[in-house]
Parts: C-alpha cells; structure tokens; sequence
C-alpha cells in the first residue's frame, strides 16, 4: 500500500504537474521585450491565475489527503482504553498519508508567493499605461467659506 501510493504521488508531481501552465518564466524573454505594456500585464495575469490555480488545487488536495490519514489514525485508537477491544490497525497508511498531505499543502505555498509576485507585476505594467480623463462639461462653482488665522 505504501508503494502505491508513493507511486500514485510521484506520477501526479512528475507527469501532471508540468502540463499545467505555472512557469516561473515567461516563455519568450527577447520577444517578451517588445511587447507592449497591455500584452506584459495579460501575461502576468493569466500566469498569476494559472499558479492560483495549482497552489489551491495542491493545498485543498493535500488538505484532503491529509485529513484522510488523521481519520485513519484517529479510528485505529478506537477502543485504546477498553482492553478487550479489537482494534484495527492500517499500519503505516495514516503516516504515509499525513507526510504526502503535508507536502502537499507545503508544496503549494511558493506557487501561492509567486502567483502574488506576477499580480504585482501585472499591475506594475498596468499602471506604466498613460490613462488621460477629459472632462467634456466641467462646471465651475462658486462657494463662500470663513477662515480663521490664529497666530501662535
């Protein structure tokens, strides 16, 4: 059981994982630099998704993988004080279940960083734009208002 699952989890980290869209860098640097200031922040975004995406996916997963195991080792102490009780025992299960959880929702933090570092980038490019408001009918008003100097 324990083989298994070890497997089960190096297949997900080593032929899911890559198909999924997290790079921590952009795919073209010299075809990156000539791209205007709109196009840079759409790339930020949607990577930033992207890797939200994966952290949550990895955290709730491993969350779950978990919590499955702390449910396993809770019910094999079922009966723990009442001698003659028959127990279950699942072996190394639970262990290997609340290490591969762990990891998981440990793995998914530094994806969850970088996802918040490429929205700060994206929003970087986004405020590099020139924004220009014309008001059509600006209205002019004239208010009264008393002042007061004191001098100290």
């Amino acid at each position: 059981m324990k083989t298994l699952l070890i497997c089960i989890i190096t297949i997900i980290t080593f032929v899911i994982a890559p198909t999924i869209n997290v790079k921590a860098q952009i795919g073209n640097d010299s075809l990156s630099q000539h791209m205007n200031y709109k196009n840079m922040a759409t790339q930020y975004l949607k990577k930033s998704h992207d890797q939200k995406v994966t952290a949550t996916v990895l955290g709730i997963g491993g969350t779950v993988i978990a919590g499955i195991g702390l449910g396993l080792a809770l019910s094999s102490l079922n009966g723990l004080f009442e001698p003659d009780s028959q127990r279950k025992d699942y072996g190394s299960t639970p262990d290997v279940l609340m290490i591969g959880g762990a990891a998981l929702i440990v793995a998914a933090i530094p994806i969850s960083i970088a996802s918040r570092a490429n929205k700060k980038k994206a929003r970087l490019y986004m405020n590099k734009e020139t924004v220009m408001i014309i008001l059509h009918n600006s209205t002019v008003a004239n208010l009264t208002c008393i002042g007061i100097k004191i001098n100290l």
